[in-house]
């Protein structure tokens, strides 16, 4: 029963659900903020990042015989030899860490159970964990400073040229001469 229950937890951290999140968030961000929508995209650096750690530094995931993973949807599997960071850890912390409107406390029980999950399935150890953590909060953090970028930019911008204005500020437009 736990074994079903992990697995469906790991399942909001595929990569496939995760991109899918992600490009959502970039569509509303972008009909609402514009250029800020391009942000959410940011999981693709990090899903990046995670290709090139999981080539370059030499951790071997546990061992095959320790996997619970049930497979509930096939998804596309790409092996790597090493197991450092989790994918699954990182992503989810990337998006909990821009998304917007959910309180913090929830955001960080889904990455705790995440977490756990991969723990339990015994698809990664705790340092494996910890790194995708690492990484999704990293990633998070430049994602949010960027946003913060853009929208200080397009305030300015705005506030500059009263081209952007939609409201009338000249005295004789507002008496409608």
């Amino acid at each position: 029963m736990f074994d079903v229950i992990g697995s469906i937890i790991g399942l909001f951290g595929q990569a496939e659900v995760t991109v899918g999140v992600a490009v959502g968030l970039a569509v509303a961000r972008a009909r609402r903020s514009g250029a800020a929508g391009v942000v959410p995209l940011l999981i693709l650096a990090t899903i990046v990042i995670e290709a090139v750690l999981k080539l370059t530094v030499p951790h071997p995931a546990p061992p095959f015989d320790r996997s619970r993973t049930v497979e509930l949807i096939p998804f596309v599997h790409v092996s790597f030899a090493g197991s450092f960071p989790s994918g699954h850890v990182a992503r989810l912390t990337f998006l909990a860490g821009i998304v917007r409107g959910v309180p913090s406390w929830l955001r960080a029980a889904a990455v705790l159970l995440m977490v756990l999950s991969r723990l339990y399935l015994g698809e990664h150890w705790l340092s494996d964990c910890l790194g995708g953590l690492a990484l999704g909060y990293a990633v998070s953090a430049v994602a949010q400073a960027l946003e913060a970028r853009i929208l200080r930019r397009s305030t300015h911008i705005g506030e500059r040229s009263p081209t952007y204005s939609l409201g009338a500020t000249d005295d004789s437009a507002q008496e409608g001469r």
